[in-house]
């Protein structure tokens, strides 16, 4: 029998967690009875109200610890804090049979990711990850367009400034980050600026051409006098990454300090045509009348606007998605589950283990199972200290290849 609302936790209340309150609160399937954040400024009432208009704590529990959290009686968990602070709290709350939302990047360490999985497989739950742009009515339209065309390339050029992530609802400066809170300026907090905003172009491009083999990286390394506050992450990062099906993605990104300006290019080329994203959006350009012409071919006769519905929120859109699926116990709702965002989770990960082996390929499945790559799957502190790829400034050699090889394929 479904109930009559799902009643969500969410822990995390900053940049994002409030977005996800704000969806939640407009969303009548759903209901939000608590809240977790472990600074109380993060948990006032005003605040939320900022996020989400008529938001009350009349009937909400608020804690600033998890093992409260729990007690709240809850169907389904938000897990929306920084990638780097995850405790095993997202595998206990799916061994307690919640239903999870997941905030992308879900970890930095590919250990702490793949026991996540395991634990959601063994318990049956419904889980995702926050890959919203899926839902989003022009990448949905550029997938169906696509859909059964062979693909050759796809290409995501995206400059950034470095002081873009500039809401501060964490207290870094208290948890040794970054005296100014901008976390995702910084390699040990993000990742990396493909791990921690990469991952979502990666991952529409998966949406459209399928799951990632392998990666290649380089990355531009930030001069040590270009460091200021705590943003220490590469000034530029060059990432290619092979499709199983052939196809080859790259994804060329900037993070520049005191430019304050950002811009990008996409396109999408099968064996026939290539599609770009305009400003008004998605258009493909193509030839589709005689071959070969009995004449000149007119450009204007190569431009086809894709027909997309209007784009909407697509972090509404997400929530109400998961909260359907939850509520009825089934997952083919939902644009992509936790393990089928895994192909995602690894192609990232797997760049920054590329760029520290000088730009080696790095095969996904052996990077999920190879023991030769065990030292950079690691979380520090479990067992062999983690190989941590922010040490750009010099490279670390990769332990010697076994004799027995492992080619199991990533989670899908």
């Amino acid at each position: 029998m479904v109930a009559a609302k799902l009643r969500v936790g969410i822990v995390g209340l900053g940049q994002r967690g409030l977005q996800h309150l704000g969806a939640l609160h407009r969303i009548s399937e759903a209901q939000v009875v608590a809240l977790c954040d472990p600074f109380p400024e993060n948990l006032a009432e005003e605040k939320l109200r900022r996020f989400a208009a008529g938001f009350s704590l009349s009937r909400v529990r608020t804690c600033n610890r998890f093992e409260q959290l729990l007690e709240a009686g809850l169907d389904a968990v938000y897990f929306c804090i920084p990638p780097g602070r995850h405790q095993g709290e997202l595998v206990r709350a799916a061994e307690g049979g919640l239903h999870i939302f997941a905030e992308k990047p879900v970890s930095l360490f590919l250990d702490e990711a793949l026991e996540m999985e395991r634990a959601i497989q063994r318990a049956g739950v419904v889980a995702t990850v926050g890959f919203q742009q899926r839902h989003d009515a022009w990448h949905l339209a550029i997938r169906d367009f696509l859909r059964g065309k062979r693909l050759v390339m796809l290409t995501q050029v995206t400059n950034g400034a470095l002081e873009s992530h500039s809401v501060k609802h964490t207290r870094t400066e208290e948890l040794g980050g970054p005296a100014n809170r901008v976390w995702a300026a910084n390699f040990a907090w993000s990742g990396s600026t493909v791990v921690e905003a990469g991952i979502h172009p990666l991952d529409l491009m998966r949406f459209w051409g399928g799951e990632v083999a392998w990666v290649r990286a380089t990355y531009v390394p930030r001069a040590p006098e270009d460091i200021v506050d705590g943003g220490d992450n590469p000034c530029g990062y060059a990432v290619t990454f092979g499709f199983e099906s052939g196809a080859v993605a790259t994804l060329s990104l900037t993070r520049l300090r005191q430019t304050f300006w950002g811009d990008g290019y996409q396109d999408i080329s099968w064996d026939h045509g290539h599609l770009k994203i305009e400003a008004e959006g998605p258009v493909a350009y193509y030839y589709d009348g005689p071959y070969p012409p009995p004449g000149r071919v007119e450009a204007a006769a190569l431009r086809h606007p894709l027909q997309t519905g209007p784009r909407g929120d697509s972090t509404l859109a997400i929530g109400q998605a998961f909260v359907e699926a939850a509520r009825a116990g089934d997952t083919s709702r939902l644009l992509n589950t936790f393990s089928s965002s895994m192909n995602s989770h690894s192609a990232v990960l797997g760049a920054n283990v590329s760029d520290q082996l000088g730009g080696e390929k790095v095969e996904l499945g052996e990077l999920i199972n190879h023991p030769k790559y065990a030292p950079y799957r690691k979380k520090p502190g479990e067992g062999r200290t983690a190989v941590r790829p922010y040490l750009h400034l010099r490279r670390a050699s990769c332990p010697p290849t076994p004799s027995t090889t492992s080619t199991t394929r990533p989670g899908t």
